[in-house]
């Protein structure tokens, strides 16, 4: 087949996804109304394949309700996205509102299809409220022209510093009469232990003493080994492949020497079988099967997750404690620290966006203002009055659980998708399935004591134009493939010694630092935004 005949036919299915997209938009000047007079607005929300349909979900008849208004819902699930966004964007139509279909990534080139909010805030007091009371959802809202094109979901209240916590097996540790590894060496020792003395008991060879979640050819993410980084001071976030902060100056890790020395560590464990050997090939289902076990008999010894609810099989879960960052070394110079991504984690940028063509801007802009109030912020992420959150006053709700059903949340609601605005002020009785995460999180309380966070931390979403975007976006192509193809070599085969000084150099080659100046730049000019609206991260993060 030719490449004239691929994008002929590309183009011909972009263009009727596009006429289908306009259809459901609309494409008349005239404001939509009901027969009894009440405006009609279209909300787009990008949904979980469990959630129950969004005129089903009780909460939703109290947003019309706010908005005097008719909401005309289009529900789209993950895999249909994709393309329907591509299209939307090529065609220069978005619905009225949309709901998680955008991020900060699509503002810098798409902006203009998008409502400033700025001048409308006035009439928004919800949403006022919270970007002076938590000023940096605004600054995260706020493009490098000064524009806040969305409203982004806030949910600090809910959520841990980081993604990324180190389990080990404590049941097997007192089995072996071991104590828990505090340095790398001590970690290579332990490994070693699970891997010959038969810690489950089963008299079988089976314990696999390392797993992590697969790292990819399009970089690291979460659950994986860069994270030991932390034991050598970098504050590793879940962003652009490298980079990180260190006392208000962006780096990459990708040419550090800390990062060669973690190599080297991580091939001595795979060259003495000490990593699950499908540890760059399995895909997330072998992943977390393998941190289950069989049900009744752990097999990992060690790994990266968020919290053991979920991950260990409840047959298996208290067996695993969190440790706090290893030490490299025992007489090491730097301080550790923690990954951290609870920035990523607690603001969503852009979670609620309006169409520039609205018609109905008056419903429209209640609409978004009412998803932050405090009781349709709490029902749309965790389900209805009555069904499945009780309201006990202002402020103050119990969300009822149901633990026959996992996938309650997820039906009753938009979970975590939802937008809206969670915060330290309310009072949420939550199942503990919910706040598993702080005993998991407060282990590492030391390590982040030694950050920063207005200095040591490099954001996720900073605004940045759309000709920083593309240039880091094309840099990151090469950068990311050399990089992340060589990892999995030396850490599987070895050779780092031998070929780091040519991979560096492949890696300027490829523009790393270029990309490095670029995010400095981005960088820069967040933390000029963050001082103007008095942001202090080390209150946001503590």
């Amino acid at each position: 087949m030719s490449r004239a005949t691929v994008v002929t036919k590309a183009g011909a299915a972009l263009c009727a996804t596009c006429m289908l997209l306009l259809a459901g938009c609309g494409g008349s000047d005239k404001a939509a109304t009901t027969k009894d007079g009440k405006p009609i607005v279209t909300v787009q929300v990008i949904k979980d394949s469990r959630m129950k349909k969004m005129t089903d979900q009780a909460w939703t008849k109290s947003l019309e309700k706010a908005c005097g208004c008719s909401i005309n819902w289009q529900e789209v699930g993950d895999p249909a996205w994709d393309q329907q966004k591509k299209a939307s964007l090529a065609a220069g139509d978005v619905p009225d509102i949309n709901i998680r279909g955008f991020g900060s990534g699509d503002m810098s080139e798409y902006g203009s299809l998008f409502l400033d909010l700025t001048p409308e805030l006035k009439n928004m007091p919800n949403v006022s409220k919270m970007f002076k009371e938590d000023p940096y959802s605004k600054a995260i809202s706020t493009t490098t022209d000064g524009k806040i094109l969305g409203v982004p979901g806030v949910a600090g209240a809910v959520y841990p510093r980081s993604s990324t916590h180190m389990f080990i097996n404590k049941t097997w540790l007192d089995k072996l009469g071991l104590k828990v590894p505090t340095t790398w060496d001590e970690l290579h020792d332990v490994l070693k232990a699970f891997k010959t003395q038969d810690p489950n008991g089963n008299g079988e060879a089976d314990e696999i003493p390392m797993d992590f979640n697969s790292p990819g050819t399009g970089g690291f993410g979460l659950f994986q080994p860069n994270v030991l980084l932390a034991s050598e001071g970098i504050t590793v976030p879940n962003g652009a492949l490298g980079m990180y902060a260190e006392n208000g100056k962006v780096k990459n890790y990708l040419t550090d020497a800390r990062y060669k020395k973690l190599i080297q560590y991580l091939h001595t464990l795979w060259s003495e079988n000490l990593i699950n050997p499908e540890a760059f090939t399995h895909d997330w289902s072998k992943f977390i099967n393998t941190t289950r076990g069989d049900g009744k008999t752990a097999k990992v010894g060690v790994t990266w997750m968020y919290t053991p609810e979920g991950t260990f099989g409840t047959e298996n879960q208290d067996q695993y404690i969190t440790i706090p960052t290893l030490k490299a070394s025992e007489n090491q110079s730097e301080k550790t620290v923690s990954p951290f991504n609870g920035d990523e984690l607690a603001y969503m940028p852009d979670r609620v966006v309006v169409s520039a063509k609205v018609k109905n801007k008056d419903a429209a802009l209640k609409i978004v203002d009412a998803l932050y109030s405090a009781d349709l912020s709490v029902e749309s992420r965790y389900g209805s009055f009555g069904e499945a959150v009780k309201k006990n006053g202002t402020d103050d709700y119990t969300i009822i659980p149901k633990p026959e059903n996992g996938d309650w949340q997820f039906q009753v609601s938009m979970g975590d998708r939802a937008p809206g605005w969670i915060n330290d002020k309310m009072k949420l009785n939550l199942p503990s399935i919910h706040t598993a995460y702080h005993d998991v999180d407060g282990v590492y309380d030391e390590d982040y004591k030694n950050i920063d966070f207005n200095k040591d931390v490099l954001y996720a979403n900073m605004p940045m134009t759309s000709d920083q975007s593309k240039t880091l976006n094309a840099n990151y192509t090469g950068i990311t493939q050399g990089a992340m193809s060589k990892f999995a070599n030396w850490v599987t085969k070895g050779g780092v010694d031998d070929e780091w000084d040519t991979y560096v150099e492949s890696l300027k080659k490829n523009k790393l630092d270029e990309n490095i100046r670029i995010e400095q730049q981005v960088y820069d000019s967040f933390k000029k935004n963050m001082r103007k609206m008095d942001v202090d991260m080390n209150n946001v993060a503590k």
